[in-house]
């Protein structure tokens, strides 16, 4: 059994913010690291809140969740508006400490009490809204991002390349910016038992099925790729859906829609790999995950990646046109039983009490 945190007190209360999509079968990194982060808290026993977009399933007992609305939207900016409407009468006293999942949620919430706000940088969102709706939008959200960024007590970054580029924009906030990646229950990371494998070779892709995943290139690089019997699956759905179905036509591609998490280890143990080709990531959870269940990683160079896909745990290439060669080298990888698993550092056990100790610098002594 773990020691009760100091910070413990039956008034004390850790809020986790989120527009994350938190309901039953739903897929994301955000969505995965909120809910092993308030597990992890719970356990330590302390009071968790989550306020939510939307509906909350599968919360660790003793953890409540607040929506700010009926039910969960997909537009960021509806979000916002909710959160906005629902903390003008909120009172934040109640919170020891408030932790928000992206920078510009908190231009959303009208404060009072004066509770500290820790944020946890999962990537670059500006990049992201660059990509998917231009440069105005992009210059928009990073005036928001600047007014956040200098009132956080703490910033955490999932990966050095996230803290690099922080620090870079945001020079003052240097000395709150911290790293500590995201983690996977400590469960996974004890190694899986050897399972049946795949007739033939298997890739897999799990994620959101939008734009900057370039799963149409995963596509391409496993048709390309010159492996006998070579097939993807795509665990996910999302926007770029039709479009992909259209771009597989002919090629051996699987696509399974919305896959309930508790059957993705199953997909990462019959797999050759687990396949990624983001333009931008930050630390991506499916990656932890699939190496926890023996499943090697191919990604790009620069996704977050570069000291977890380490030690014959996968490829990471240069650029997407290396993806056919990397696919036929990772097959050898995989036919060759080499065990993989997933350094310890990447579990709840390490991660949360390093969040913890960020919590600890930044709530004074004797809040409640």
């Amino acid at each position: 059994m773990r020691s009760v945190h100091p910070m413990r007190d039956d008034r004390t209360r850790i809020g986790i913010l989120t527009g994350a999509d938190l309901r039953r079968g739903a897929a994301g990194g955000t969505r995965s690291y909120v809910l092993g982060l308030v597990r992890f808290l719970a356990d330590e026993g302390l009071g968790v809140e989550i306020v939510a977009n939307g509906p909350a399933d599968d919360l660790p007992q003793g953890v409540t969740a607040t929506p700010v609305s009926r039910e969960h939207v997909a537009s960021t900016l509806a979000f916002q508006r909710a959160l906005r409407s629902w903390s003008a009468r909120e009172d934040f006293a109640r919170f020891a400490l408030l932790h928000l999942q992206r920078p510009d949620d908190l231009t959303a919430l009208r404060l009072q009490g004066g509770c500290p706000v820790v944020c946890t940088l999962h990537g670059d969102a500006a990049r992201g809204i660059r990509r998917r709706r231009g440069r105005v939008a992009k210059a928009a959200y990073l005036r928001r991002e600047r007014w956040a960024v200098s009132r956080f007590a703490a910033l955490i970054a999932v990966d050095p390349s996230t803290a690099d580029l922080y620090a870079q924009r945001y020079p003052a906030a240097s000395e709150r910016l911290h790293t500590i990646p995201v983690a996977v229950e400590d469960s996974f990371a004890r190694g899986p038992e050897p399972g049946p494998r795949h007739d033939g070779h298997v890739f897999l892709f799990v994620g959101r099925l939008s734009v900057e995943k370039r799963v149409d290139r995963i596509i391409q690089a496993v048709r390309s790729s010159g492996i006998p019997d070579a097939r993807l699956t795509i665990a996910g759905t999302g926007p770029e859906l039709s479009r992909l179905v259209r771009a597989a036509t002919g090629a051996a591609v699987e696509f399974l829609g919305e896959v309930p998490h508790d059957t993705l280890p199953a997909l990462y143990q019959t797999a050759d790999a687990l396949v990624l080709a983001s333009e931008y990531e930050g630390l991506p959870t499916v990656a932890l995950e699939a190496l926890a269940n023996g499943c090697p990683v191919v990604a790009p160079a620069g996704c977050g990646l570069e000291a977890v896909v380490t030690d014959g745990r996968g490829i990471l290439v240069p650029s997407l046109d290396a993806f056919p060669q990397a696919l036929r080298e990772v097959v050898k990888l995989r036919d060759s039983g080499q065990r993989i698993t997933l350094p310890q550092e990447y579990t709840w056990s390490r991660v949360g009490d390093a969040i913890l100790a960020v919590y600890r610098s930044v709530v004074p002594e004797g809040v409640r």
